[in-house]
């Protein structure tokens, strides 16, 4: 039939592999559990990250730091400094240097921290160098890991592992912090303080990235084959499906890789390949960071006083649940959303969580410090958290497919270090009422416009190839849905 001619030709070699006709994303995602096995190591230690993310924001209600936390400068910056640190070491080693001794030296700093916090909780000074310590341990593994994710993955999947690898670890981290929290008592006669199960979390997150790291750990095929590795590509394919053999199908992901990495030598020999790379990196550079820092926006301590200024106003005393839901919450809208990255897409999800959390963002400033609704507010707010985790899911996957190859590290790390200085900004003052309901008008207005601006900018990057989310990426408008 005439309409169907066109079929065949519009389909790419990945597609073909990574989404047949009649493929569950179950039956895929189990072919395909490699890939994520490779980036694992990656993922716990983004888990004992969001846990730290999590502390320098405020939710560390029983640590004898907190008030130092707010206080003290240097308590205050220690974990986002070295992260930024870490971050730039890791986008200048990531297509130079193997990504095994970089997870597991990650691995190991995360379980130094722990033992830190384990050993000496209740000097200021070790607890400082712990978070130095995890802070290093994230950036160097965020940037490799965010740079790779897309590379490993096959289309059908990439959503779904980028997001997982890093939205899902680190709202994992984020609510094991907020669930020990919670329930800890300070009255409780027990030996161990609650920094030191911060410390034994972190070691258990420790020792399974390290073992991850050593038995699970494949290179990028990619980074091999800009290091002129043919042969090493084919055998981390081999790795990265099921069954582990050398297939048709391998051999159609290399050359669709080989194709990737010559359009990046070819831009290369061109001699102008750094221009060309920031003039189509830009309009990516600007979309990403956009959805990225709008995420900083919605976890940091002018949230944690806003949970802590209404929860109060409610009870006698701040019990343990409303820490419960708004961990939990968020982690919810951060799951659920996880199936629909390589089926409904990226920017539907990504469009309705942006305004849905822009509209509760408006209905809490609303609401906040008029007593008669506080409880209103506070659902709100849970809601809001809900879908601030839907919402942002997106950005890891965008995150590692939005940029050219040649500077795909150093713009992962841009944006890294732009995200982690503005959650700095927002937790080193303890903002007052006022300061909290402006807060929150500006959240909901900056949420509107990044979704009036969506509509038209974010591309749909579902089932294409790398090098055609790309050349979207490179565009400044994208209306396709």
């Amino acid at each position: 039939m005439p309409g169907n001619k066109s079929e065949p030709s519009s389909n790419s070699p990945q597609d073909s592999l990574s989404s047949p006709q009649g493929t569950t994303l179950l039956r895929l995602s189990h072919k395909n559990h490699s890939q994520w096995s490779a980036l694992s190591s990656a993922s716990f230690v983004l888990i004992s990250g969001g846990m730290s993310l999590a502390w320098g924001a405020g939710f560390a209600i029983h640590s004898s730091h907190r008030d130092q936390l707010l206080l003290t400068v240097h308590m205050q910056i220690s974990w986002y400094a070295t992260a930024t640190l870490g971050a730039l070491f890791g986008a200048f080693c990531t297509h130079r240097l193997p990504q095994q001794p970089i997870y597991i030296f990650g691995s190991c700093l995360v379980i130094a921290s722990g033992i830190l916090f384990l050993a000496w909780p209740e000097y200021p000074a070790v607890i400082i160098a712990a978070r130095y310590l995890d802070g290093l341990a994230n950036g160097l593994v965020f940037v490799p890991a965010m740079s790779s994710a897309g590379e490993i993955a096959v289309s059908g999947v990439r959503g779904l592992l980028a997001c997982t690898v890093e939205q899902l670890s680190s709202n994992t981290g984020i609510m094991m912090q907020l669930l020990y929290t919670a329930v800890w008592q300070v009255e409780w006669n027990v030996a161990i303080v609650a920094d030191q199960v911060h410390g034994v979390l972190s070691i258990i997150f420790g020792v399974v990235a390290l073992a991850l790291a050593l038995a699970l750990c494949v290179e990028s095929p990619v980074h091999l084959l800009i290091r002129a590795n043919e042969q090493r590509a084919v055998v981390a394919l081999r790795h990265l499906q099921r069954p582990y053999m050398v297939t048709s199908e391998t051999l159609l992901r290399l050359d669709e890789h080989k194709l990737y990495v010559a359009a990046y030598r070819e831009m290369e020999m061109g001699g102008a390949c750094w221009r060309m790379n920031l003039q189509r990196g830009w309009p990516p550079l600007v979309k990403v960071l956009a959805h990225r820092l709008l995420g900083s926006l919605c976890l940091n301590l002018v949230i944690w006083s806003a949970l802590f200024e209404t929860a109060s106003k409610l009870v006698s005393h701040f019990h343990a649940w409303p820490y419960v839901v708004f961990g939990v919450l968020r982690w919810c809208g951060c799951f659920c959303v996880l199936p629909l990255m390589d089926t409904t897409g990226r920017k539907k999800p990504t469009l309705f969580g942006i305004f849905s959390s822009g509209a509760f963002a408006f209905a809490f400033a609303t609401l906040f410090g008029r007593t008669p609704h506080m409880i209103s507010a506070l659902v709100v707010l849970f809601s809001l958290q809900f879908f601030a985790g839907l919402g942002l899911c997106g950005s890891a996957v965008y995150l590692t497919e939005a940029f050219p190859l040649g500077i795909k590290p150093h713009l992962v790390a841009v944006v890294y270090v732009l995200e982690l200085l503005t959650r700095l900004l927002f937790c080193s003052f303890t903002p007052s009422i006022a300061d909290i309901t402006a807060y929150f008008h500006v959240l909901g207005a900056l949420s509107m416009v990044f979704f009036l601006l969506g509509i038209f900018c974010l591309p749909e990057t579902r089932l294409v190839t790398l090098a055609e989310a790309q050349q979207k990426f490179a565009k400044w408008f994208n209306k396709d849905f």
